[in-house]
């Protein structure tokens, strides 16, 4: 500690920050008032600054000066109140929830993606946006204090306590940039603890427990903490941070997107992402409104409109109190058994960009934080429950919320948990963090705590190495006893990754299975230096600093040389996509959201109505080339089109086109989490076929089908079978009706849909490839047909499941079919029997290795495409998905895995 003047505690808030402090020598902190700068031009202060920051258009230049009390401050931004208030005219231009966006490993934080969605031409990143309201923040203290500049004093910086390492280093990181000094970064429940700890009485209250449970939940996370209370036989009390949850991108916001969703969904999801936030920010005020004391029975709220061309103008929505009440109770605090689980199989609302929970009921998530810790409750307590709780955060304003998951916790007790009441929910934590530094000084009680979660490292081989275990103290030097290989002028990658609490790990030990490991970050660095060899030893050691931030060097073993590890990207996409199998997201998601909301909703429609024409070509030049669409980009669409789905079917374009688009972003229907979730919603919209009889709509729809065929069940592959058979059947070939309406079908869809059906039964199967053997045997079928004949009777499915491939017997048939035929003129016939010769995990019989020769003659002499070629030269009974894909006629998302 220095020898500063000041303790400063900052809670550097998703929806607000607070600042505060305490003069040397001092107990009781104060509230910071910070200068605001208003829509009407003066200038007020408050003890909240909302973090919030609005960027000023051209034409606003000029007639907006936002002049602050202190110099230097930027002029082309507004941070907090005003920021709020001009957001409401034009949210287009308005960043909120900087601190979700800067823990969000799907973006690149550094790069201008925010106000995510918005088409305004300029933009700011996640970590600029926390160095806007951080300088704020600075420039106010110094303002008020001249004689005391805050990047001399003491501060504590707070952030929850599941950030991980690299979103605590790219906090710290803005703090820097914004002109503070050296800072200590601070857990916030822990935080919220010093607060309460802050005298004697409240600590007497603890000594009466032996296990607290920190129960977090502000605008836009929720931390979930456990601190066990040892006292000793002189009534000492120490405290001992024990666990921490994972990080729940779950709060308050959610309630109120939800309630904003709640009062009209038909006409939300027409609303674009920055009208939307603009909403939110009204529904935040009804609800504490609402689920406050003396609350009236409803309010009302009135969306203005944003820029020249609005799409619906001004809106009004009224919020009841009795549904709202409704809502908390059965949606996000629903009273729920101990053994509750946490829901996974639907997918989370993204429409503000940030990825939510995909449980929105914070005692489900209670419930398992508490069961994965039960060893360590059991120990201190004797039961599967703590015995005290203390509550924090702004959700808990509301007594309402605060007795429901009281009442939660009860009912999970044997007995009722004593509560510490600290009753300042919005300004514990930045008070908490300014008697934090009293308690670095010795002047107060510490609660003890050190490494969160154990942290590894991936190696070469794929095997993990224990880096830092769990609980290691702050400032502990771990050196690893292995030695590295690394090669001079080249970058060294080691992916992070962290462990599930209920796995052990200890330092330098090895792991190969990766179940319970979670991916963090890349520690990159570049290797220079002269040498004379290119190969170097080099060994690697950790500590956790006492600022609370990850620190990985690595050492020559004979030269006197050292190397930093920081946080990057890699130079290789490759152990992105290995360890997220969502990838990042384009920065330019937002946009192509919105996009897809002007296309398809109502109003949309109304403002743009020839904007589908385009859409292909407008959705490439925003995200690129769409074969090179990740696994994230594909579901996230795929997500928005399921939600503007009510507008597809306004013309036989705009349905053919959400039938493509939401086909190509679903493929191959499984593989991502929730995509059973969008299957069925999907079905449900599709079931009845399309609006518009036309041949390209109904190509679509079946190639939908074929796309997804992967993610449908058995069930759902027979009926769609029978729609097939309608046609196709003998008694629907003889049918002049069924053959006058299979003119706008698009049969030759219909039937690659029915090739991809592959849980079909085996009489289904053997069936349908009777009826297309026939239709081929005449010169004038198109060789479509063969397409499917050989999916349906290939030695490796798609999906892999071997209790669904027909008899080899059968292939071998067929391919002495498709042998008969002209491949220069029938190509799908080669490819055919590609599919039924390719080598599979089955021994495969003289007679089929022998075919497998003709094939491939065959294949040379009628110059077919060469990866089907390598497909039978390879020795290899596996294949990548890469390379099943290109034979099946259709690639698969980047990062998808099938395994």
């Amino acid at each position: 500690m220095s020898n500063a003047r000041y303790r400063i505690g900052i809670d550097l808030g998703t929806t607000n920050c607070v600042v505060s402090y305490l003069a040397a020598g001092e107990k009781e902190p104060k509230l910071l008032e910070i200068p605001q700068f208003m829509v009407d031009g003066s200038v007020r202060p408050s003890t909240r600054l909302p973090s919030a920051v609005y960027l000023l258009a051209k034409d606003e230049m000029g007639k907006i000066e936002p002049v602050l009390p202190w110099r230097g401050q930027a002029t082309d931004v507004i941070v907090g109140h005003g920021a709020l208030e001009l957001g409401q005219r034009r949210s287009g231009q308005l960043v909120q929830s900087a601190k979700s966006w800067l823990s969000h490993r799907q973006v690149d934080r550094r790069e201008a993606i925010l106000p995510w969605g918005s088409e305004a031409t300029r933009k700011i990143s996640p970590l600029q946006a926390s160095v806007f309201i951080l300088a704020h923040i600075r420039g106010a203290w110094n303002h008020a204090f001249p004689s005391a500049p805050i990047e001399k004093q003491d501060v504590a910086l707070t952030l929850p306590a599941s950030f991980d390492e690299e979103a605590r280093a790219l906090t710290l990181e803005a703090a820097q940039q914004a002109g503070f000094g050296e800072l200590y970064l601070l857990e916030e429940p822990q935080a919220a603890c010093y607060h309460f700890i802050r005298n004697q009485q409240n600590l007497d209250v603890l000594a009466q427990g032996k296990m607290l449970l920190v129960v977090d939940i502000g605008g836009g996370t929720t931390d979930f903490s456990l601190v066990r209370i040892d006292t000793t036989g002189q009534g000492k009390t120490s405290l001992k941070r024990v666990a921490v949850g994972d990080h729940l991108l779950l709060g308050g916001d959610n309630l109120d997107q939800a309630l904003a969703y709640q009062l009209d969904p038909r006409q939300i999801s027409s609303l674009s992402a920055s009208r939307l936030a603009a909403l939110v920010q009204q529904t935040r005020k009804a609800k504490e409104s609402l689920l406050g004391a003396d609350a009236p029975d409803s309010v009302t709220l009135t969306v203005l409109g944003g820029g020249s061309r609005l799409i619906g103008g001004s809106q009004k929505f009224t919020v009841e109190r009795a549904q709202l009440v409704e809502q908390v109770e059965t949606g996000f605090l629903p009273l729920e058994s101990f053994n509750a689980v946490v829901q996974k199989s639907d997918y989370a609302v993204h429409t503000l960009g940030l990825p939510y929970e995909n449980d929105a009921a914070f005692t489900r998530h209670l419930a398992a934080f508490l069961r994965s810790h039960h060893t360590e409750i059991e120990s201190a307590t004797g039961s599967c429950m703590p015995d005290v709780v203390l509550f924090n955060g702004g959700l808990f304003n509301s007594d309402l919320l605060k007795g429901r998951v009281l009442e939660q916790l009860n009912q999970w007790s044997d007995k009722p948990l004593i509560v510490c009441d600290s009753s300042e929910p919005n300004d514990a934590v930045a008070k908490g963090a300014a008697q934090y530094l009293r308690s670095l000084a010795g002047e107060s009680e510490r609660i003890e705590s050190g490494v969160a979660h154990s942290l590894l490292l991936k190696l070469a081989d794929g095997q993990f190495l224990g880096l830092l275990p769990k609980g290691t103290p702050k400032e502990e030097l771990v050196k690893l006893s292995q030695s590295f290989k690394v090669r001079m002028g080249e970058q060294v990658q080691f992916p992070l990754y962290r462990c599930d609490d209920h796995l052990n790990c200890e330092i330098g030990e090895l792991k190969a299975d990766q179940d319970g490991l979670h991916f963090v970050s890349n520690l990159v660095t570049e290797l220079d230096g002269k040498f004379d060899a290119d190969v170097v030893d080099v060994a690697l050691t950790a500590t956790m600093t006492e600022v609370g931030i990850l620190k990985v060097e690595l050492s020559s073993n004979s030269f006197d040389n050292h190397w930093v590890l920081h946080f990057g990207v890699a130079k290789t996409s490759e152990e992105q996509s290995d360890n997220d199998q969502d990838g990042p997201l384009h920065s330019n998601m937002g946009q192509a959201e919105e996009h897809l909301v002007k296309c398809f909703s109502t109003a949309g429609q109304k403002e743009y109505p020839d904007l589908v024409k385009s859409l292909k070509q407008d959705l490439d030049r925003l995200l690129g080339d769409r074969d090179e669409w990740n696994l994230a980009t594909s579901r996230r669409l795929a997500d928005k089109l399921l939600a503007v789905k009510g507008g597809r079917t306004k013309s036989a374009q705009h349905e053919r086109q959400w039938l493509q688009l939401i086909g190509f972003c679903l493929r191959p229907g499984y593989g991502a989490l929730g995509d059973d979730a969008r299957i069925e919603q999907t079905m449900n919209a599709t079931k009845q076929g399309p609006k518009h009889d036309q041949a390209p709509v109904w190509g679509q729809h079946w190639t939908l089908y074929r796309r997804i065929a992967g993610g449908l069940s058995e069930v759902v592959q027979e009926s769609l079978y029978k729609q097939f058979a309608q046609y196709y059947s003998p008694a629907g070939q003889r049918s002049r009706d069924k053959q006058k309406a299979l003119a706008t079908k698009s049969s030759d869809d219909m039937i690659r849909m029915v090739g991809a059906l592959e849980r079909l039964p085996k009489e289904r199967k053997l069936e349908t490839i009777d009826w297309l053997s026939k239709r081929l045997k005449k010169s004038s079928e198109p060789d479509t047909a063969w397409w499917s004949v050989g999916r349906l009777a290939s030695r490796r499915l798609l999906l892999d499941e071997e209790q669904n491939k027909l008899d080899e017997s059968l292939a071998i048939k067929l391919v002495q079919d498709s042998l008969k035929e002209d491949w220069k003129k029938r190509k799908q016939a080669g490819l055919a029997a590609v599919l039924m010769v390719q080598p599979s995990k089955d021994e495969d019989s003289k007679e089929l290795k022998g075919l497998r020769k003709k094939v491939v003659d065959k294949l040379k002499k009628d110059k077919c495409p060469a990866q089907w070629l390598q497909r039978l030269e390879s020795e290899s009974t596996e294949f990548s998905d890469i390379e099943l894909s290109k034979l099946v006629g259709e690639t698969l998302p980047l990062g998808l895995s099938l395994n």
